[in-house]
């Protein structure tokens, strides 16, 4: 048994039988691989690890043990207590873990968590990268040591500043590298220095000015100075006061350390805007005025990819609303075509690693077709898309490897090169177009990537990861095992690319102060030349058909916070170097090796199999209001296993004076998931009764109380299928209708029905939404779910109610489409059908379902309601001393919607029951028995939802209008101005004075209603959109 879909509020809206707690509306996040978990116990680690990724294990107990040791002695702390180390071999299986129950992009290396103090990370990096990696994990676990104390209570409340935590797990793990120098060298000379406070925000520059902040201390004050710092930190860390510990660390006031940390990252960078070149100095942007101003804000390209016949140029950007590949004019950027337009299902991103140095793009020999990586479920694809037409011609999986990158199409157009991982190594590899066959062109015990094919096919070049370095090489593709290196020292050299003529090798390299410049190296005679040197970087340099004689080069170079095209045609390079003559020997090199090289006790591994629960999170808590001010609230609680795979939650829902409860077991290991729980489920609808004249609100219940079990299998991340079952006792409050034969009137009143049943239930879902941060912004969502409910017992008065089995249907569907980069048009079409003699009442009204209305205004065994909107910004944020107001936006809507009983029984919509006022203003005995001497009977009244003859809705309600809503911390508040939409009603003509009163019941009209006549309705609640 399930719940419909659920925002914060409006998840009390619509109700089923018995809700189980657990599942709704989301994408399938996939357990594709079953992990059989085995732990090593290390002196400070217990390693975590499957056998297939066990060949690596003495790898990563050296890097953390080596990792251990430094962090303990610079921050003079040693921690108390066993550290979980989870370790994957590839971050495709990374994503897949169950630690955190969130979807992990592929931008995230790695993550540590302060409540069991896990460390859980891919080792695919190279192995410098991966010692930096395990370093700045771990420095997250010595902060959540020396800060939190051990103490949940501590690491649940403390809002620490990003800027710290990662700025100190980058200073301490030493993962900057020189792109990374770069992002930050740019904004400094640009003046972009957000005081420190301001660093909160989990982006790329909140990393480096944080690593940059403690650079800074290190350098005035040494590790003594970062120690004290946290020291002092931690006194003031539940206050979340920032300026007093800088003071008490450092003897000055927060803008002081604002102004000195300023002055630190001025000197450092810019010189570098005084003795360098700009972009512009050496070459032209492609891209001309015109097609620059149909850009959006913050627009970048990279990655070009050159046609064979160097007219066109592929290339990635933002410039729409997702990452696509555009094919652009080479000469002024003249937009041909956006290969990926718009949004699609038949994969989910594209994939690329330029921001690390790598290639993304490839044409085909003949020049028509273009290809390019994506992620498609748990895989890296290959996909091939023809670049005259737009359409996708093929998709190309390459089983057997992970991590794929870097695709570089051969001359012969038989066979496509890329890097990728095999055994926890990264080669070169080709794939064979006709054959389907991949092989391993470099096979070695290093890091390679970033293949590019001589004009013949005979050479491949190639970087390879020497220690920290990226090294140009060439293999033989007719024999492998003949590899010649091309470059050498301190430096890196990546994207090479040969010239037209197969004797010039094109790159780029930080050779030149760690600052990315354009590099050429002569095949011939080993001397490289570098044609620039500017401040930002240069990156992917590849040589256009020559003009006049002279080669020209199209690159991409950074600066001013954005990735740009150029072209230029080189002139006296700035520098000229002669390498030795050794330079084109086979090399034998060495691998990274860590300080510490451990070797593995194997009495200290065992299978992973005690399963100890903690709590998993802080006890989330979610409140609502209703437009008619009642109070929605939940509460969890959440356990877990060490690896997350066994799980516990407890729910606690309240809404008014009515609470419910609810425990489930969760298994997620599996692609099947299951969970068992139990709940006590108690719910409420609004009837509203004429009392003396006056309207009076009444709240009947119903009590849900059982037992389920629910079972659900993932298609793929976007669809599944369910089933479940339960027992469930319900107590429910049905309307029947009283008759006053003295004053001729009729009133509602309540009798309580007990029934017991087993239920049966199915369900299908699907969603494809795509988010922003203010919500949901393109796509749909949808739930299709039915339970069946054979009655097993009933008691109570079943005069007049009829008991037994009965069957609900529930459709709950959503569309968004994106209008602008931040506008969009979204729909809501929800409908619940109860059949059978026991059927089960459900309500909605109020909130963001029937606006205009009051809160589950509206009951039956059938519900409907459709919801338009368009929603739009105002303003991003407003800052107060009480807070922030973020995400200030409106909409417009149309809501439209009934409820109704079966079999024709009819509740009116405003009074809660069948009686409705004549056209003489008597009330009506005809409609609401079939024989008014008959009180025990209902009238088998006709539902009609919209009055053709008058053009206006019947017994359906609706209203339209505006509204407005932001977001005060986790709630968002809403205002809304309804204009309820005019209706009929239907009536009974009656003459005569009581008792003798004569009425016609075979000839009724429609009237308009008079309760309700357009009035405007102005409501706020706490909801979140749907």
């Amino acid at each position: 048994m399930r719940r419909l879909p659920q925002t914060a509020a409006a998840a009390l809206a619509i109700l089923l039988l018995s809700p189980a707690p657990l599942l709704a509306f989301g994408k399938n996040k996939i357990a594709y691989e079953r992990f059989d978990w085995h732990v090593y116990r290390a002196p400070h680690f217990d390693v975590f690890y499957y056998p297939e990724e066990e060949n690596l294990l003495d790898q990563v107990v050296s890097y953390s043990e080596s990792q251990y040791v430094r962090l303990a002695q610079i921050l003079d702390h040693e921690i108390k207590f066993r550290i979980p180390l989870i370790y994957y071999k590839t971050h495709v299986e990374f994503e897949q873990t169950n630690i955190d129950l969130g979807f992990i992009p592929e931008f995230v290396g790695a993550f540590a968590e302060p409540i069991e103090n896990r460390m859980v990370i891919p080792i695919d990096e190279p192995p410098d990268k991966l010692y930096s990696l395990i370093g700045h994990e771990l420095t997250h676990v010595f902060e959540f040591s020396i800060l939190f104390q051990e103490s949940l209570s501590r690491a649940f409340r403390a809002n620490t500043p990003t800027w710290i935590m990662e700025g100190l797990a980058s200073h301490l793990g030493r993962d900057e590298d020189n792109i990374d120098r770069m992002i930050i060298r740019d904004a400094v000379v640009n003046g972009f220095i957000p005081p420190i406070h301001r660093l909160n925000v989990l982006n790329f520059l909140t990393y480096r000015y944080g690593q940059a902040a403690f650079d800074f201390i290190e350098e005035r004050y040494g590790s003594e100075g970062i120690r004290t710092f946290l020291l002092e930190f931690r006194k003031s860390l539940l206050a979340n006061n920032i300026e007093k510990p800088i003071k008490d660390a450092f003897g000055m006031e927060a803008d002081e350390f604002d102004r000195q940390f300023k002055k630190f990252l001025q000197k450092k960078y810019l010189p570098a805007l005084l003795d360098k070149k700009e972009a512009e100095d050496y070459g032209k942007e492609i891209f001309g005025k015109e097609e620059r101003q149909r850009e959006r804000e913050g627009t970048v390209w990279f990655s070009p990819a050159l046609s064979p016949s160097g007219e066109l140029i592929a290339v990635m950007t933002n410039r729409w609303e997702d990452l696509d590949v555009a094919i652009v004019s080479a000469k002024d950027g003249k937009v041909f075509r956006n290969l990926t337009k718009g949004f699609t299902n038949k994969y989910e991103y594209l994939v690329y690693g330029a921001f690390n140095g790598r290639k993304d793009l490839t044409w085909s020999p003949e020049g028509d077709r273009v290809a390019f990586l994506a992620r498609k479920e748990n895989e890296r694809v290959l996909l091939i898309f023809n670049a005259v037409r737009g359409n996708l011609q093929r998709v190309v999986s390459l089983p057997g490897v992970d991590d794929e990158l870097s695709p570089a199409w051969s001359p012969d157009g038989r066979s496509i090169a890329f890097q990728a991982n095999k055994g926890g190594v990264v080669d070169i590899f080709t794939y064979d177009l006709e054959t389907g066959a991949i092989k391993n062109l470099t096979q070695d015990e290093f890091y390679d990537s970033n293949p590019s094919w001589s004009p013949d096919g005979k050479q491949v070049l190639y970087n390879r990861r020497i220690n920290a370095y990226e090294k140009i090489f060439m293999v033989d593709t007719a024999d492998p095992s003949r590899k010649i290196q091309l470059t050498f020292g301190d430096s890196s050299d990546l994207q090479p690319s040969f010239s037209r003529d197969a004797r010039t090798v094109y790159f780029t390299s930080d050779a030149a102060g760690g600052i990315f410049n354009l590099e050429s190296l002569s095949l011939d005679s080993g001397e490289i030349r570098r044609h620039t040197d500017i401040v930002g970087g240069v990156f992917t340099p590849l040589e256009l058909p020559g003009e006049g004689g002279k080669p020209a080069l199209v690159y991409t170079s950074y600066g001013r916070g954005s990735f740009r095209l150029f072209r230029m045609t080189p002139g006296e390079p700035e520098a000229i170097i002669r390498p030795a003559d050794q330079a084109r020997e086979p090399a034998e090199l060495t691998p990274f090796q860590p300080p510490l090289q451990l070797t593995l006790d194997q009495q200290n591994k065992k299978r992973y199999e005690k399963l100890k629960y903690h709590v998993e999170n802080a006890p989330s808590v979610l409140v609502g209001v209703a437009d008619d001010g009642t109070v929605l609230s939940n509460a969890q609680i959440m356990l877990s296993d060490l690896l997350g795979d066994h799980r516990w939650f407890f729910d606690f829902q309240s809404v008014a004076s009515f609470s419910n409860f609810n425990v489930a077991y969760l298994n997620l290991k599996h692609r099947w998931n299951y969970d068992i729980y139990a709940t006590d489920f108690s719910d409420f609808f609004i009837a509203q009764s004429l009392n003396s004249g006056a309207q009076r609100r009444l709240r009947p219940a119903r009590r849900f109380t059982g037992v389920g079990a629910e079972i659900s299998y993932p298609f793929d991340r976007y669809y599944r299928i369910g089933a479940s079952a339960g027992y469930f006792r319900r107590s429910q409050d049905q309307p029947v209708s009283v008759f006053d034969p003295v004053g001729q009137t009729f009133s509602r009143d309540f009798i309580k029905i007990e029934e017991t049943f087993p239920v049966l239930g199915w369900s299908l879902d699907g969603d494809t939404t795509r988010f922003k941060e203010f919500g949901p912004f393109h796509g749909q969502r949808f739930q299709i779910q039915q339970q069946w409910a054979p009655t097993s017992s009933v008691s109570g008065d079943t005069a007049f109610f009829r008991s037994g089995t009965f069957v609900n249907t529930i459709l709950d569907y959503r569309l968004y489409r994106h209008a602008t980069s931040r506008s969009l048009l979204a729909l809501r079409l929800a409908g619940i059908v109860s059949n059978g003699p026991g059927f089960d009442i459900f309500s909605f009204g109020g909130l963001n379902t029937l606006r205009g209305y009051n809160f589950r205004e509206f009951f039956g065994s059938r519900v409907a309601y459709l919801n338009l909107e368009y929603r739009f910004p105002l303003v991003d944020a407003l800052a107060f001393p009480f807070g922030v107001l973020r995400d200030i936006r409106a909409f417009l809507f149309l809501d439209v919607g009934a409820a109704w009983f079966g079999s024709g029984d009819f509740f009116h919509p405003d009074l809660g029951f069948e009686v409705t006022p004549s056209v003489n203003g008597q009330l009506d005995p005809s409609s609401a028995f079939t024989d008014p001497n008959d009180p025990n009977r209902l009238l088998q009244r006709r539902f009609q939802f919209w009055d053709s003859k008058h053009n206006k809705l019947g017994d359906g309600r609706g209203a339209y209008g505006f509204g407005w809503n932001f977001y005060m911390g986790p709630f968002q508040l809403t205002w809304s101005f309804a204009k309820q939409l005019p209706n009929t009603v239907e009536v009974v003509a009656c003459t005569g004075v009581s008792p003798n009163i004569t009425c016609d019941p075979t000839n009724p009209e429609r009237i308009e209603d008079p309760f309700h006549k357009g009035r405007t309705v102005t409501q706020f609640y706490i909801s979140r959109d749907f």
